[in-house]
Order: C-alpha cells, then sequence, then structure tokens
C-alpha cells in the first residue's frame, strides 16, 4: 500500500509546493548574523564594555562567517550539479 510514496507524495495530494532548499535563506541569514555581530563587537569595544562581551561578539560573527563558506560552498555545487 505503501508503493510510490516518496518524498513529495503528500504534496500531489494537498497542493503544498515540492520542498526547496533553503540554502538561500540560511546564506542570508548568516551574512545578516555576520554584520550585525561584526557592529556589537565594535560598538562593545568602542564604548570600553568588558572584554568578555567583545570576545562573545567576535566568537558568533566567527561562527557566521564559517557557515557563509559552508552554505556558499553547498551552493556551488548545487548550481554545479544542476
Amino acid at each position: 500500500m505503501t508503493e510510490g510514496r516518496g518524498p513529495g507524495w503528500w504534496a500531489g495530494h494537498t497542493g503544498a509546493a515540492p520542498a526547496q532548499s533553503a540554502l538561500v535563506l540560511r546564506l542570508v541569514l548568516a551574512v545578516f548574523g555576520f554584520v550585525l555581530f561584526v557592529a556589537t563587537a565594535v560598538v562593545f569595544a568602542v564604548l570600553e564594555l568588558p572584554i568578555g562581551l567583545v570576545v562573545v561578539a567576535v566568537v558568533i560573527a566567527a561562527i557566521a562567517l564559517v557557515d557563509i563558506v559552508v552554505v556558499s560552498v553547498r551552493l556551488r555545487r548545487a548550481r554545479t550539479r544542476g
């Protein structure tokens, strides 16, 4: 009874659009986070807030930068394959 039911089986019955990759959204959010936390680190440093806050903001910005690189590589691979 479950034969022929692939990943998009319900979409044909519910009218839902087929699932698409969320890599572009993830890239946009990572760039937003990177810019936001770099600016936050700069503001914290200029206001001479505790160095721990500056370090936390820089670490989060670095994580966002790594995510930007990872998503960019995956998008490039997806575009060359398909």
